[in-house]
């Protein structure tokens, strides 16, 4: 796998505690030399209690090291 995932369907693990799947539109190299992937998820959820909500379709970032799944979009 390599570390561009843009337009690959994903799954991972957002802030150690859930896993997301959803759609990478950006991936880029960080300070450092790590990997982050802009996701746009495909359903909401709720952490502690809904002090952390996302809804279907908003983005956010998940490390390369998170990431425990990768497909083609086509085949999802």
């Amino acid at each position: 796998m390599g570390w561009n995932l843009e337009g690959m369907v994903v799954k991972g693990i957002y802030l150690d505690q859930i896993e997301v799947s959803g759609t990478v539109y950006h991936s880029r190299v960080c300070y450092g030399g790590g990997i982050s992937h802009h996701v746009t998820i495909d359903e909401g959820f709720e952490l502690y209690g809904g002090k952390i909500s996302r809804q279907a379709g908003e983005g956010l970032i998940i490390d390369h090291k998170n990431i425990i799944e990768v497909r083609d979009h086509a085949s999802s």
